[in-house]
């Protein structure tokens, strides 16, 4: 785990390859999904990758990503076939790799059967990267340990050395820095070569030093839940609290602790309280600065952006069995600046699908009311008087979020929620400033035109965080 410089409110991303229980539907590409309290992440690009390999079998797995010392992100991953090289690729925005090649870091070590799961730690003040991997020698995967090298400048790498062996085979290692100590979360792999010597089922243990480099000891007395691997350390600097992550990879699902000093851990958290994408594998998390966030989203959340200021209603959909704004949605946002002339009647902000599917916003005596519907079942949500100001451009949002509806505007929030989960393909017409047919609401009665002026309405893939949506009120500023 490496520290990221960043700014403004939290904000983090996760790299991650897909596959399903048991390595089972693999899609071994780099994906991103995004989140504000590290907990709840959501996907980027639909859940598709971003970026794939050229290396070998165009196989990347087990991806990290951190901030060098020079600036700019560097990518390490898992290739195939196996062997002594591990992946890697730099960028600038975490949108453009370059610089792909294969690191055969182990080239020198006779009978390398792999090298998985590489990470680095970056030491700011001497500008050098400490790479470290697991590797097995000899006939088979029952021998892994794991190694490390150092680098400046990514392409004259220190001797190949052994970082890590407690005894036990280990991978999946992972470095943070508290206190003045380095911390390591490792997955103890015994029990996968040798079961009866090593009853306990894979897990992931911890290991402290006073170096980055070493030597590590084992905590005593710290295990997480049976079945695990893949830890990843998450710093939250505005809760001063660490989280670890890691992968049930059999069973398809992620787990998390928390911590305030890497000693001292909770329970793992209740499912309720976290989210991850379907079928994310072996994540890296790493902070990153509000404007890298806006690229990111803008890039591979955003479905449309209209940025023109109009003054009647704009039809944006037609009449169709599928695609834009037709199409089943579990999360969607809705953003626009609004001026409104007049605050009086019912006036349409955004309009999308019908009575039985849909979604939509809507101005009505002074208040904003968003409305999602999912197979004829209808929830709504209502903003307090007085948000809205007349002859004013201010931002209003609607997000959706796998039941939950929240409505923001004026720095106010309010959300109501119901059994809902996705709202099935609609085929009715629709868009922005006006009525296009039977509305969300369950109504049909003429335009109900928007009385003002409607600028930047923004649709996105995810649920928008009221963060976010402060992000975009200061970037249209900018324009």
């Amino acid at each position: 785990m490496t520290a990221s410089r960043s700014a403004g409110a939290p904000a983090y991303v996760m790299g991650y390859f897909r596959s399903g229980p048991g390595q089972t539907h693999k899609v071994e590409q780099l994906h991103y999904a995004y989140s504000r309290d590290g907990r709840r992440w959501y996907e980027l690009n639909g859940n598709q990758p971003v970026w794939a390999s050229s290396l070998g079998e165009g196989i990347l797995r087990d991806p990290f990503i951190g901030r060098g010392a020079d600036g700019r992100w560097h990518l390490v991953f898992t290739i195939r076939p196996m062997g002594p090289s591990i992946g890697y690729a730099a960028s600038d925005d975490l949108m453009h790799w370059t610089d792909e090649r294969a690191l055969p870091l182990m080239a020198g070590v006779p009978d390398t059967v792999n090298s998985w799961a590489p990470e680095f730690h970056c030491d700011l003040q001497t500008g050098e990267h400490l790479v470290y991997w697991a590797s097995s020698t000899g006939l088979d995967l029952g021998n892994s340990k794991h190694y490390a090298a150092s680098t400046r400048d990514w392409s004259a790498f220190s001797e190949t050395g052994l970082f890590f062996d407690p005894g036990f085979q280990t991978i999946d290692a992972s470095l943070a820095e508290h206190g003045g100590r380095h911390y390591m979360a490792v997955k103890d792999e015994s029990h996968v070569y040798e079961p009866e010597r090593f009853p306990h089922p894979p897990c992931n243990v911890l290991a402290v030093a006073d170096r980055a480099e070493g030597p590590y000891t084992l905590v005593p007395g710290f295990r997480t839940p049976d079945y695990t691997e893949g830890p990843e350390f998450l710093w939250l600097a505005d809760e001063r609290k660490w989280l670890l992550l890691y992968d049930y990879w059999a069973y398809g699902k992620f787990g998390v602790m928390e911590s305030e000093d890497l000693i001292h851990w909770s329970e793992e958290l209740d499912e309720r309280r976290v989210r991850f994408p379907y079928r994310a594998r072996h994540a890296t998390v790493f902070a990153v600065a509000e404007p890298e966030l806006a690229r990111l989203l803008a890039r591979y959340a955003l479905v449309a952006h209209y940025k023109t200021t109009t003054y009647a209603p704009v039809r944006v959909a037609s009449a169709e069995p599928d695609g834009f704004l037709h199409d089943a949605f579990a999360m969607r946002t809705v953003t626009m600046q609004i001026r409104p002339e007049s605050l009086a009647g019912t006036q349409l902000l955004y309009d999308e699908g019908d009575a039985c599917n849909g979604l939509a916003l809507r101005l009505r005596d002074g208040r904003l009311e968003g409305v999602v519907c999912s197979s004829g079942v209808r929830l709504t949500v209502a903003g307090a008087g007085g948000l809205l100001v007349a002859t004013q451009w201010q931002t209003v949002a609607l997000v959706y979020e796998e039941g939950a509806l929240r409505l923001l505007a004026g720095g106010a929030a309010a959300e109501a929620r119901a059994p809902l989960a996705l709202v099935r393909a609609h085929d009715g017409p629709g868009g922005y400033g006006g009525r296009f047919g039977e509305d969300a609401f369950g109504d049909a009665d003429g335009r109900a035109a928007f009385a003002g002026a409607i600028r930047h309405v923004r649709i996105y893939s995810v649920p928008l965080r009221e963060a976010d949506v402060a992000l975009l009120e200061r970037e249209n500023g900018k324009e």
